[in-house]
């Protein structure tokens, strides 16, 4: 392998700024090491096929850090291989039907009104606190099947452990594993559960299908459906980042507004277009199982792959005015990888695409034309998380004399 050009995959400041280095890297070094032990793969065919090989590369070690080990049962599902993973997603998708998106349709476009009213009154905010964050948390928490009067708690209690040092080290200075780490949250959970094991007519809610769920005389243990619950949840805050981006493209580009309002068509295309040009997640890692080639580059066993989906979808091989922001291209264009193509396709992408749509139709309906604008002295900041690509904030104004 060619001398690759070096950068640290752990600083958002890199992280999130690198678009002239993987163009460089896309034509000159498609599999390079940025940082001993990592292999960063940039172009969209290669990266796809990482996503669909799961024999040479391994998910196990997921988002975690250097030698930790989660077990089995309080893993999330994107960091477990074939052939559990396959059993355990065969269950997870009794959970998540066909048409889930649509059921949680009225929930999501009442809350959402809701919070762009709020922030009519208020005549403005910080749309990531109180839009971008709120919705994501608060319909996955519907449809898992949480009280209403609980979400705010539960948002609450994941917001906390998604900014803890759990993610990275499975533990907090209150102890190991969600139960030790967050105990509120991981009896919030359990009790939630042991309702629906022990009535004769539970609701019909997710957490239900999951205590439901059965194939080849298979199903979830309590301990795994408290883990998946938690997986759902931090899974859908990285709608957030898409909500955001949408939001920033809204306010600063009148033309995207007049196109939306002209016609509502072009919201699914420029959706598509957003998660396509910038992914709420920048790269994922697979961690290879033995020695390997990518594209025909040597990789060596127990090697980090980074899964470069930022990159990827940029690929000049693949989309025409890749760096621009063209909704036109969709349908019709390649398969975008913001979802991980392949085994470990998000399970919940519709649902996501929904979230950000009625985001945006509810600004349309709530607030007349042009009302809604970043504040004067707004600076753009991205999430200070390494993986993410998202605005941090985005102060806003709504004119008084609009509303």
């Amino acid at each position: 392998m060619s001398e690759s050009p070096r950068f640290d995959l752990f600083d958002p400041a890199q992280t999130q700024t690198l678009w002239e280095k993987l163009r460089w890297l896309r034509r000159e070094l498609p599999v390079s090491r940025p940082m001993e032990g990592f292999v960063y793969v940039a172009r969209h065919a290669d990266v796809r096929a990482v996503f669909r090989n799961a024999r040479d590369f391994s998910s196990r070690e997921g988002f975690r850090g250097a030698g930790v080990v989660v077990p089995v049962e309080e893993s999330f599902l994107g960091e477990i291989d074939p052939p559990l993973h396959a059993e355990l997603r065969v269950l997870m998708l009794q959970a998540f039907r066909p048409g889930l998106e649509k059921r949680a349709l009225p929930f999501t476009r009442a809350l959402v009104e809701g919070l762009w009213r709020d922030l009519a009154t208020t005549r403005g905010g910080d749309l990531v606190e109180r839009i971008a964050l709120r919705i994501p948390s608060a319909v996955t928490l519907h449809v898992l099947g949480v009280p209403d009067a609980d979400i705010a708690q539960v948002s609450a209690w994941g917001f906390e452990l998604l900014h803890s040092t759990w993610p990275e080290t499975n533990r907090t200075e209150r102890g190991s594993g969600l139960g030790g780490a967050f105990p509120e949250l991981a009896g919030f959970l359990d009790e939630q559960i042991a309702r629906r094991r022990h009535s004769d007519a539970p609701p019909d809610d997710m957490i239900t299908r999951m205590t439901r769920a059965e194939a080849d005389g298979r199903r979830l243990s309590d301990l795994q459906i408290r883990t998946l619950c938690a997986n759902v949840l931090l899974a859908s805050l990285s709608t957030t980042n898409l909500i955001g981006n949408l939001l920033h493209r809204y306010m600063r580009d009148p033309a995207f507004e007049c196109t939306l309002r002209a016609d509502r068509s072009a919201l699914g295309p420029a959706i598509e277009e957003s998660l396509r040009l910038e992914p709420p997640v920048l790269f994922l890692f697979r961690t290879a199982r033995r020695d390997t080639a990518i594209a025909g580059h040597e990789v060596h066993e127990g090697e980090r792959i980074v899964l470069g989906i930022a990159s990827g979808n940029r690929d000049e091989r693949v989309y025409e005015r890749a760096d621009d922001f063209v909704p036109a291209r969709w349908p019709g264009a390649a398969e975008h990888l913001t979802f991980g193509p392949g085994p470990h396709l998000c399970l919940g992408n519709q649902l996501a695409r929904m979230e950000a749509r009625v985001a945006l139709e509810a600004a349309m309906d709530v607030l007349p034309a042009a009302a809604l604008r970043l504040a004067p002295d707004f600076e753009l900041e991205w999430v200070p998380m390494f993986l993410e690509y998202g605005p941090d904030r985005l102060d806003a104004v709504v004119d008084a004399a609009a509303v």
